[in-house]
């Protein structure tokens, strides 16, 4: 319906279009789950709308960051990407453009400084870790972590003076006002004529609380813990640290003291020093030893209950896989009588990785499973490859063929879990492609082949990013090379 005469003010036009925006949002949740392909078309028309508003509007707070949060909330969701031919670096870019124009109109709301920052990080973690990365990634990257966390602190300090300031009015509130009796008006009309009615449109914003800056000081947290993922050469350790224990550590214990959320905090606080520690390792500040002894304390938090929570479950794999990867990657500084410990010291920890990423899949309501059997397959690859030169590990050469065909079941549950639509289309390929590899490592080459003749262009990239994950040794790439010809 076409709602823009001339003379329309903006409150007009938000009280009569935001409700379609609002039902065409609405449809597409309603759709995310069993059609995800309608779900993101009824997204884009609701970004439409707040198009076609900023067009007439383009100093409307209200349209510019419901757009913007929209478009976010839309690239986070790997089921709708499948549907958008457009790369997510290109996606995170347009999606960080609008919350900026957005700011250019209201520079100290903290909602969107909120939502900035964390675009920031997306788009940060995007570079960092694309196939096709850009030029200086690691250093694009730390630029976009770094101003994350400026418009993260930009947004506590107003979130804590709105708490305070909410404070101190409810003292006061809490005395009789003189105006106490008076009536608030939300609508108002013209009463000397009846040709027009207008709703006076307002943004409501929530009450800051103290769980409001708990959000704000995890955020900052995880930020911090990303950076480290870039390497001490690119990010320099000491101003990390120093910005959790003057910025941050007693804050995130401030706020959540009181609250029920000391699992989330210990959890955060886990994992930035597992990757800080890495980090620290890689860098040559810390010795083996130190750093395997600072994994195995960080999830002991009696605050830190793994047995039933599936994202701490998957975070402690991802550190545990983590520190076998740096050790490996450290060989070749290792004198030759120490790589018989080098390799139980792996095999320990991957298999660790397994154990945690086991109970998460059992765990009743999982969600992920496809993505967490693909990983279970990954872990007995990476135990597979401990049997390669130079290490040579014993139980990973005797245990060979029970290693591949773990790895194989793990594979093909991942495969059929997708299929079923439980996965997405890209967690499926993968799963189809590394059961058919495993296969014919084993002995049977015939789905490979098929892959290769029908779907090459899936299949290489897939083998060059287990080549880059150690999850194929040289041996075992020759053996595969031989079916692409």
């Amino acid at each position: 319906m076409k709602i823009t005469p001339d003379d329309v003010t903006l409150s007009q036009y938000q009280a009569k279009t935001r409700p379609v925006g609002v039902n065409f949002e609405e449809a597409g949740e309603k759709w995310r789950a069993g059609d995800s392909a309608k779900s993101l078309r009824f997204f884009v028309r609701a970004v439409d709308v707040y198009d076609a508003g900023l067009r007439k509007f383009p100093r409307s707070f209200d349209l510019s960051y419901n757009k913007a949060r929209l478009q976010y909330d839309v690239v986070q969701q790997p089921r709708l990407l499948e549907h958008m031919p457009t790369p997510l670096i290109e996606l995170l870019q347009t999606t960080l453009h609008s919350h900026r124009l957005a700011l250019t109109i209201d520079q100290d709301n903290a909602d969107l400084l909120f939502n900035t920052a964390q675009v920031l990080t997306s788009l940060a973690e995007a570079i960092s870790e694309g196939k096709k990365p850009l030029d200086s990634p690691r250093d694009e990257a730390l630029r976009l972590f770094q101003e994350s966390l400026e418009l993260f602190q930009r947004c506590l300090n107003i979130q804590e003076f709105k708490l305070t300031q909410d404070q101190e009015n409810g003292t006061q509130e809490a005395q009789p006002s003189p105006d106490a009796n008076s009536t608030r008006i939300d609508k108002t009309s013209s009463a000397a004529s009846n040709e027009l009615e207008e709703e006076v449109w307002a943004s409501v914003e929530e009450p800051v609380t103290k769980d409001t800056l708990f959000d704000t000081t995890i955020a900052q947290l995880d930020t911090l813990t990303a950076i480290c993922s870039l390497g001490s050469s690119h990010t320099g350790l000491a101003w990390v640290e120093e910005y959790y224990h003057t910025t941050l550590k007693e804050k995130v214990s401030f706020y959540v003291n009181g609250s029920n959320r000391h699992h989330e905090a210990a959890l955060a606080q886990a994992k930035f020093t597992c990757a800080l520690s890495d980090a620290a390792f890689r860098g040559g500040r810390l010795d083996l030893y130190t750093y395997e002894n600072e994994l195995n304390a960080a999830f002991t938090s009696q605050d830190l209950d793994l047995s039933n929570d599936l994202p701490s479950l998957c975070d402690k794999a991802d550190a545990e896989l983590a520190f076998s990867a740096s050790v490996q990657a450290a060989i070749r500084q290792a004198q030759s009588t120490e790589l018989a410990q080098i390799s139980s010291v792996c095999w320990k920890h991957i298999t660790k990785a397994l154990d945690s990423l086991t109970a998460a899949s059992k765990l009743p309501d999982g969600q992920n499973l496809p993505r967490i059997h693909l990983r279970r397959g990954d872990c007995e690859l990476l135990r597979l490859h401990l049997g390669d030169a130079p290490l040579k590990y014993d139980l990973a050469i005797k245990g060979a063929e029970t290693l591949l065909k773990n790895a194989g079941i793990y594979f093909r549950g991942a495969a059929n879990l997708a299929k079923k639509g439980v996965g997405t289309e890209e967690e499926k390929n993968e799963a189809e492609v590394k059961e058919s590899i495993v296969a014919g490592l084993a002995g049977d080459a015939e789905k490979l082949s098929f892959l290769v003749k029908t779907r090459r262009d899936l299949v290489e990239p897939i083998v060059e990013e287990m080549r880059d994950e150690a999850l194929l040794g040289e041996e075992r790439l020759q053996k595969i090379g031989s079916m692409f010809a």
